[in-house]
């Protein structure tokens, strides 16, 4: 009897280290996967940044592509690629599309809308991408590779579009993440 009771206590204490160790690695698993899909994401969108501005709800132009600190969005511009499927059935849309990224607490938000040039300065869809996320630095390369701040540059007139664009993420419990994407053309 005592035997048993030994054998059932080390079966219990492993089972229930089995059960620990599952569920650390899933919620690892599930975080790995969000940050894979956050850099996919903005791979998908930062590859096929296209130079083409828009005008604002209040009929202001913007760039094709911004960093506003001040604003809602962190980082706006215009890509192109976005398909259109049923185009037959829905109404014509443009196959570029505004897209922004914005800090919003702790959470990496994604959002764009369905026409370039809107009457409305709400975004059409949002979407959270990422979690934990304490702050987002963004650096531009510029045409004689030299890494700018802010895009445009304040002491530009016509800088056209960067050549690449990094983006330091820093993560709760990650610490400092780092991608560096290179732009079309």
């Amino acid at each position: 009897m005592f035997l048993l009771a030994i054998l059932g206590t080390a079966g219990f204490q492993m089972l229930f280290q089995v059960t620990a160790t599952r569920d650390r690695l899933e919620v690892q698993s599930n975080r790995l996967g969000e940050l894979q899909r956050t850099f996919y994401w903005l791979a998908e969108d930062i590859t096929q940044i296209a130079n083409r501005p828009v005008r604002s709800a209040v009929d202001a132009e913007l760039p094709p592509l911004l960093l506003n600190l001040d604003g809602e969005s962190l980082f706006e511009f215009t890509r192109a690629g976005w398909t259109n499927p049923a185009a037959d059935v829905s109404p014509a849309r443009s196959n570029l599309q505004r897209v922004a990224y914005g800090l919003e607490g702790d959470k990496l938000i994604r959002q764009y809308w369905y026409h370039l040039d809107p009457i409305d300065e709400t975004p059409t869809r949002r979407r959270q991408m990422l979690s934990g996320v304490d702050s987002l630095d963004l650096r531009f390369l510029d045409s004689s590779g030299e890494w700018q701040e802010s895009w445009p540059p304040a002491d530009s007139e016509d800088p056209g579009m960067p050549m690449a664009i990094e983006f330091k993420l820093e993560l709760e419990d990650y610490g400092d993440v780092t991608r560096v994407f290179a732009l079309p053309g």
